[in-house]
């Protein structure tokens, strides 16, 4: 006998009903199916049906056989799908959700040469700041930066959240460089108004923490108005790199206190993450996106 074909049997004459139904499904003779049955009950040493002349029924000993190897065959068949799609090519639309700001400033360029490596492929880009839910809508991943909350979503973790404090080149030849975070008493310090307690910078060097009060003649509640004031040489804000990498990387904008790490105690433990729907083999699509996004992130050390 072979155990497993008898296993596999067993497992779907439950599922379709009857020994007639599961042999013309697999186009084997009824009898021969219920042999292998009978072989496999005189395996175990237990009876798993009650055979009437209209049906069959599980006894109590084959209900909960069937629970388990029910789930060690789909364990089986998951793991031969893994396996043959990691030589699959990536092909298909594949939906990305991000922030707003984010998905313009970070995703939307790198999508060009993506697609080029992957031609089989298609990308549709949802930036919403809402947090959605990627099964009902169905999306294929979700781009998300914050701490990571308990959720039902698997998370994988591409870059930290880290902030800087800059300005402008011209701001800081008008009005002097600061090099200690005292010295952000003399400048006018843009704040954003959504993050708590927003009037008072913190920073670490070392064991040292230190937390300074600032002040300044403009306030808004979105890293977008703060970005395009210091670009217009208003003053000085704390901005995530992933924000202002690009137009410091072009010299526009200027990191001070370079020696000290902000500490923003709002977004403590935020980094940024990709989110994808648990219980389920991550597709090839998906999982070379974020490989990508990776491989990218990590070559940018802004």
């Amino acid at each position: 006998m072979n155990l497993f074909n008898s296993i596999e049997l067993f497992v779907k004459t439950i599922e379709s009903g009857s020994f007639s139904e599961v042999g013309r499904r697999l186009q084997i003779a009824p009898s021969s199916v219920s042999r292998q049955i009978n072989a496999l009950e005189e395996e175990l040493g237990i009876r798993l049906l009650q055979r009437t002349t209209r049906s069959i029924n599980l006894t109590e000993a084959g209900q909960i056989y069937f629970e388990k190897v029910s789930k060690i065959l789909d364990d089986l068949a998951e793991a031969k799908l893994a396996i043959s799609q990691l030589q699959a090519t990536p092909k298909g639309l594949l939906r990305i959700n991000a922030a707003i700001p984010f998905g313009e400033r970070n995703i939307v360029p790198l999508i060009p040469e993506f697609l080029n490596k992957y031609p089989k492929l298609k990308v549709e880009l949802i930036l919403e700041d809402r947090s959605i839910d990627l099964i009902e809508e169905r999306v294929d991943l979700s781009i998300r930066i914050g701490r990571l909350e308990d959720s039902s979503l698997v998370a994988r973790k591409l870059k930290e959240n880290n902030f800087v404090v800059c300005g402008s080149q011209t701001y800081f030849q008008n009005k002097g460089t600061p090099t200690t975070p005292d010295e952000l008493k003399q400048h006018n310090c843009i704040v954003n108004k959504n993050i708590f307690n927003s009037n008072s910078w913190h920073f670490k060097k070392g064991n040292s923490s230190l937390t300074v009060p600032v002040t300044g003649n403009f306030q808004a509640n979105t890293g977008g108005a703060l970005f395009n004031a210091i670009l217009s040489n208003l003053g000085i804000a704390v901005l995530p790199t992933w924000y202002v990498g690009e137009e410091i990387a072009k010299g526009n904008l200027q990191v001070v206190l370079k020696n000290y790490e902000v500490t923003l105690p709002a977004m403590t433990g935020s980094a940024i993450y990709a989110l994808y729907p648990a219980g389920q083999y991550l597709p090839p699509k998906t999982r070379v996106f974020i490989d990508y996004l990776v491989e990218k992130f990590n070559e940018d050390n802004a």
